[in-house]
């Protein structure tokens, strides 16, 4: 079986998708550090140096998160992306779908259900009611 080739995001990649704790910067827009963003510029080191601290570390830990999820390197699919981003639609089987389907078609019966004994409760109640109300009547009917 051929090894998985899609390669992982970077924690830069995971980092970005994140937004920033320290100045509040949006998923997909870098963070407000020009100092950082000047090293970086000046040593040409890895773009995640442009980032905070916090953000950054949230990124490697999302990142660690997935690779520790996705299955071992000898049971991954080829050409299958394991990272959580949200880049690529996870692939859903006939059987899965059908799987599925079934499980929406008994929901919606057990919700059917449900609302008729919640109807009939409800009745049940009137009734109730009324029976109790005639048999005060009939009481207070009989005595003198």
């Amino acid at each position: 079986m051929p090894q998985n080739t899609t390669p992982w995001p970077s924690s830069y990649q995971y980092a970005m998708a994140n937004p920033c704790p320290t100045c509040k910067a949006e998923p997909g827009v870098e963070c407000n550090a020009p100092i950082k963003q000047a090293r970086q510029e000046r040593t040409g080191e890895d773009p995640i140096g442009r980032l905070h601290a916090t953000r950054q570390a949230r990124g490697r830990s999302h990142r660690a998160q997935d690779v520790a999820a996705a299955p071992l390197v000898e049971d991954r699919i080829p050409y299958q992306r394991y990272d959580s981003l949200g880049t690529a639609a996870p692939v859903v089987s006939y059987v899965d779908q059908q799987v599925q389907a079934r499980i929406a078609a008994a929901r919606v019966k057990r919700a059917g259900r449900q609302r008729q004994r919640a109807e009939l409760n409800e009745a049940r109640g009137y009734g109730l009611q009324a029976r109790h109300a005639a048999k005060m009547r009939r009481w207070n009917e009989e005595t003198p």
